[in-house]
């Protein structure tokens, strides 16, 4: 079979993803007509959490599942939607977002939703990435100005929360908070609220509900460039995103990620020295543990985790 050639000029084209082809001259990528996309089964049903937990590798000893969905499946790799509770705490629900290797469904990558503003806000931004990116995740058109003031004033009403507190007040009880002897946080003596300090500043927990669900471009992301993504949840020691990205040495190729960062504030709190030189270190975000891979290549399967994830809304009652 002849290779598809560039329509410009006419150089031979290579494959970028499948269906989706580049020209190594001029950079020009287009989508093969001649590739048919193996169809996504949607699912209709719930499947039992007793089939999740016999045919993927959710692991017993930490984790049972109730239900959940499959919401795509390839060669290499399945993505499930399920409800799952901890062995310690039934009554403790969450979602559980997991990528799988085929063909055992080993574990692959994951992200936990634990609360309903999450998930309003997850699919809130699965939405915006759905209406805004063309197949390759490229912008489909520029953000107009009403869209660019918007951003500016939810992203004003986080700096008006932010500015409630002045420093000596607990944010939970009101009460007078104390500073540590180190200066890296602050701990009200009443009800244990702690805010941690950096540089003299104080690092908040934004209420999930508050977030703007703006897009950015500000990530700490490992080995690929963040194109633009959106924040779903940021306290002080955890940070959920879902994020374009890709990869340095070929920027015309993108997919979504979904990433879940977290920090070890307790050791930072804890050192009897004052802030440092070490406290860009210490403050470091890193991916958590068991976060593992959890790539979307192609951008059909958002719209089936959008309609898993409301289904998912109604059988939580979220």
């Amino acid at each position: 079979m002849s290779k598809m050639k560039c329509p410009t000029c006419g150089t031979e084209m290579k494959q970028l993803v499948p269906g989706i082809q580049q020209c190594p001259k001029c950079k020009k990528i287009i989508k093969d007509k001649t590739f048919k996309k193996k169809e996504v089964e949607e699912e209709t049903e719930l499947k039992s959490g007793e089939w999740f937990m016999k045919n993927t590798a959710i692991n017993k000893k930490y984790e049972i599942a109730e239900k959940g969905i499959i919401v795509n499946e390839t060669e290499k790799v399945a993505i499930g939607l399920v409800i799952c509770h901890s062995t310690l705490l039934p009554s403790d629900k969450y979602i559980r977002i997991s990528w799988f290797k085929m063909p055992l469904r080993l574990h692959k990558g994951m992200m936990k939703i634990t609360s309903s503003a999450e998930l309003s806000n997850l699919l809130t931004a699965l939405t915006s990435i759905d209406n805004d990116f063309d197949e390759s995740f490229n912008r489909i058109k520029r953000r107009t100005k009403e869209e660019i003031l918007k951003d500016s004033e939810d992203e004003g009403d986080i700096l008006e929360f932010l500015a409630e507190f002045d420093g000596k007040t607990c944010p939970k009880c009101h009460s007078r908070m104390k500073k540590s002897r180190n200066h890296k946080y602050l701990n009200c003596q009443v009800c244990g609220e702690v805010v941690v300090l950096e540089d003299g500043n104080p690092i908040f927990d934004i209420p999930t509900d508050k977030l703007p669900l703006s897009y950015s471009g500000n990530f700490p992301v490992n080995y690929y460039m963040p194109a633009i993504g959106i924040t779903i949840k940021w306290i002080m020691g955890e940070w959920k995103a879902i994020v374009i990205i890709y990869a340095k040495e070929n920027p015309d190729k993108r997919w979504l990620r979904f990433y879940w960062w977290t920090r070890n504030l307790q050791e930072y709190i804890s050192s009897k020295y004052r802030a440092d030189v070490s406290t860009a270190k210490a403050l470091a975000w890193t991916a958590r543990r068991g976060a593992g891979s959890t790539n979307v290549y192609d951008k059909e399967v958002i719209k089936n985790m959008i309609k898993g994830l409301k289904k998912i809304k109604q059988e939580l009652d979220w």
